[in-house]
C-alpha cells in the first residue's frame, strides 16, 4: 500500500546546510537524492513522539490507583528499608 504524499517546498535554506545534506545523501549509497534523504529524515522524525505528546498520552490513561505514599512505601520495601 502506497502512502499518500504531498509536495513541500522549503525556502531560504543555507547553502552550507544543503551541501552537507547532499554529501550525507550521497553517503547513504546507491546515489540517494537529496529529496529522498530529506524525505526519510522527515518521516523518521514524524514517527518519534515528542516529550509533550508522550506526556499527553500518559495523562489520558486511567490512574493506576496508587498514591505517592503507596509508591514510596513499595519502593522502600523493595530496597529492604
Amino acid at each position: 500500500m502506497e502512502m499518500e504524499t504531498k509536495p513541500v517546498r522549503i525556502r531560504d535554506v543555507p547553502v552550507d546546510a544543503l551541501d552537507v545534506m547532499r554529501v550525507r545523501a550521497a553517503a547513504e549509497g546507491e546515489g540517494m537524492s537529496l529529496a529522498a534523504h530529506l524525505r526519510r529524515m522527515v518521516t523518521e522524525a514524524a514517527a518519534q513522539p515528542t516529550v509533550a505528546e508522550v506526556l499527553a498520552r500518559a495523562a489520558q490513561r486511567p490512574a493506576a490507583g496508587l498514591s505517592m505514599a503507596d509508591f514510596v512505601a513499595a519502593t522502600r520495601a523493595g530496597r529492604g528499608e
